[in-house]
């Protein structure tokens, strides 16, 4: 563990529980209005290559959003292979930490962190020390459950109106997964593996074999216990839907268990009372871990809805019956709820399908890029089954992943107050009493196109180095006048609507895309040059997952 206090915030200067949350105000509370305020946001963070400029193992990151400040760094608990309460049978030490999941509180007010090349899920001190992990290794396929880069892989997660911990657990092709299904005969082989994951891009997808593999279970955080679980349905009105695939993050309401599925680009609903055994039941939404078995018809998630998130106008999507659907690929991730209950979410954008055969090095004449993706947030009004609105984010924002709802930061609250100045309003108080989202990014480079407009977007994915751009952590507003179409979006010409299709030539003047979403605030880790490899005051880049807003700050 490292503990740092560094200033770590920049203004975009150049730029013009949630698990189980209660609501502070009246349910019927537009979105962008006050909330409860919780100051520290934690943030899982891979050190993948070439997103971060710091290689590495794996952290968990904490960071004040009321003041910018630093806060606590976790490292990888798997570096020392005596720790037994870390590393037993099924984990294996050293190795890898590649942290997704992470949910804080519970009844010790523990941090509960996953690791993805693990398969493990590691309860911490809020110190950042590490306690014991859970058995998760039932879940995967690997020798003994442990090993890295196996699939499935544990990603989001949170905590049950009980205290249980809902855990998501996704089966699908990964470009560094030793399992994933291989190329074909006669097919080119890009990476010289046999994983035929590197013929799409991104590389990454699914089939319908593993996505039964896909589900949620459910954890007691007093013995860490598989108790209960929630898979693919094979019976009732969503039977076998071809949009459950890999469960990715989880949202409770009393309504259901949010589920969005990252190669579905849909967001089930669960009604996670059902299916509890009264005469064994451990506690809301659990079983008795004793006869707990993965797989029981019993277990099958028996779901309310489904939010498509291609369907805009609640007719449905024409593709929603194909499972492989090219534009539901590597789309949806993150997901969270403001106070009234509107759904935001990581979502992405797509010119084009990206079908196999049609990633760089494959030989195909065309091969995707960067440029076939727009990424934005996407809006689900509360009670909704389709998209009812965005927030498109510029060519330079690429690769987003965890994203959170808060009320406004300090450093934005700064923001938009000497917006208003500038503009020659006055302040009346209230500028900073609503929500924003806070979002992390692999490739973050907001505003690169705002000198030259028509950049084709793959000019503006700039992993770091010389170039710039690298992971960070944005956070925009999220009022209706601030969604795609509103009267403040951009620079307020409406025309800002994220649709992939209008390519290069939108972001003209007048274009469908033009004057699309900027940062208020943007969040950086300056090192400090001593708990770091980099000179003092230059910035870490990151490549993120999960991130979320915690009640209380990591003990320092």
């Amino acid at each position: 563990m490292i503990s740092t206090k560094l200033s770590a915030l920049t203004l975009a200067a150049s730029m013009t529980l949630l698990i189980g949350n209660a609501l502070a105000h009246s349910g019927d509370s537009p979105a962008g209005t006050p909330v409860c305020l919780e100051g520290n946001y934690m943030m899982a963070d891979a050190m993948n290559a070439p997103f971060s400029n710091i290689p590495g193992a794996g952290r968990v990151i904490e960071m004040n959003t009321l003041t910018g400040e630093r806060g606590i760094t976790v490292e990888s608990p798997f570096r020392d292979p005596a720790i037994a309460p870390l590393c037993p049978g099924h984990v294996s030490c050293p190795g890898p930490f590649k942290p997704t999941g992470i949910v804080s509180g519970g009844e010790n007010g523990h941090a509960y962190l996953v690791s993805a090349a693990q398969h493990a899920l590691i309860e911490h001190h809020r110190d950042g020390t590490a306690i014991r992990t859970s058995p998760l290794w039932p879940t995967s396929p690997s020798p003994n459950g442990g090993n890295f880069g196996w699939v499935p892989r544990l990603l989001g997660n949170g905590f049950m109106p009980n205290g249980n911990i809902a855990q998501t657990v996704c089966d699908a092709n990964f470009f560094n997964a030793g399992n994933s299904d291989h190329i074909k005969p006669g097919e080119p082989d890009p990476a010289g593996d046999g994983n035929s994951s590197n013929l799409y891009f991104p590389p990454v997808y699914g089939t319908e074999a593993r996505s039964y593999n896909g589900r949620v279970v459910v954890i007691d955080q007093t013995t860490l216990k598989l108790v209960d679980e929630y898979s693919k349905p094979t019976k009732g009105p969503y039977a076998n839907d071809p949009r459950w695939n890999c469960p990715a993050g989880v949202v409770v309401t009393s309504e259901g268990l949010f589920v969005s599925m990252f190669h579905g680009n849909a967001v089930f609903v669960i009604d996670w009372k059902a299916g509890i055994d009264e005469e064994q039941s451990a506690g809301v939404g659990s079983n008795d871990p004793e006869d707990f078995k993965l797989g029981k018809k019993k277990n099958e998630a028996k779901v309310i809805r489904v939010i498509d998130l291609l369907d805009t106008t609640g007719n449905g999507a024409p593709d929603a019956p194909q499972y492989d659907s090219p534009f539901r690929r590597d789309n949806l991730r993150a997901i969270r709820m403001a106070e009234d209950g509107t759904l935001f979410g990581t979502n992405r954008g797509r010119s084009r399908g990206c079908v196999r055969g049609e990633a760089p090095g494959t030989g195909n004449p065309n091969p995707c890029t960067p440029a076939v993706f727009r990424q934005h947030i996407f809006v689900a009004a509360p009670g909704s089954n389709h998209k009812t609105g965005t927030i498109a984010l510029d060519p330079g924002v690429n690769v987003i992943a965890g994203t959170s709802i808060n009320r406004i930061s300090g450093p934005g609250c700064a923001f938009v107050q000497q917006e208003v100045v500038n503009n020659g309003g006055t302040l009346t108080g209230d500028e900073c009493d609503v929500e924003t989202v806070t979002f992390a990014v692999s490739a973050g480079n907001a505003g690169c196109d705002s000198g030259a407009p028509g950049h084709p977007a793959n000019r503006c994915f700039t992993p770091s180095g010389a170039a710039g751009g690298g992971g960070t952590v944005y956070e925009y507003r999220i009022d209706a006048a601030h969604l795609d179409g509103g009267a403040l979006a951009g620079d307020g010409s409406g025309n800002c609507d994220g649709d992939p299709s209008q390519g290069a030539a939108s972001f003209q003047p007048g274009g469908s895309n033009a004057g699309c979403a900027l940062p208020i605030a943007e969040f950086k880790l300056v090192s400090d040059g001593l708990t770091s490899d980099l000179p003092a005051g230059q910035v870490e880049t990151i490549d993120p997952r999960m991130l979320m807003h915690i009640h209380e700050a990591f003990n320092q």
